[in-house]
């Protein structure tokens, strides 16, 4: 597989025309080469990131709307807004005391 670093890196679009499903986001991960917890969802918004050989040379042959966009079959004019994005870990915080338990007696 692909090294995967800490922080992925990828690409979000805009994707018009098309309510994608977890089905979708799949078929995008297996003809990228990619795993499906490197293809999101949110708003409206696609994000990929690039953790695929394959991916890679898809991305530089400039061709990555137009691949998903033959993936999802729909017209690559339906696909907008492509940007550079960088992965933003989310640092999870929370008080052990919440877990202990009170009735130690």
């Amino acid at each position: 597989m692909y090294p995967r670093s800490k922080i992925r890196e990828g690409f979000s679009m805009k994707v018009s025309g098309v309510h994608l499903t977890r089905p979708d986001l799949h078929n995008i991960a297996a003809e990228l080469g990619i795993g499906t917890r490197d293809v999101l969802i949110k708003d409206g918004i696609l994000t990929v990131y690039n953790t695929s050989k394959v991916c890679q040379d898809i991305i530089d042959d400039n061709a990555l709307a137009s691949f998903v966009a033959m993936t999802l079959n729909i017209s690559p004019e339906d696909i907008t807004d492509i940007k550079a994005v960088v992965e933003e870990p989310v640092k999870m915080e929370f008080d052990l005391s919440e877990f202990e338990d009170d009735d130690d007696d």
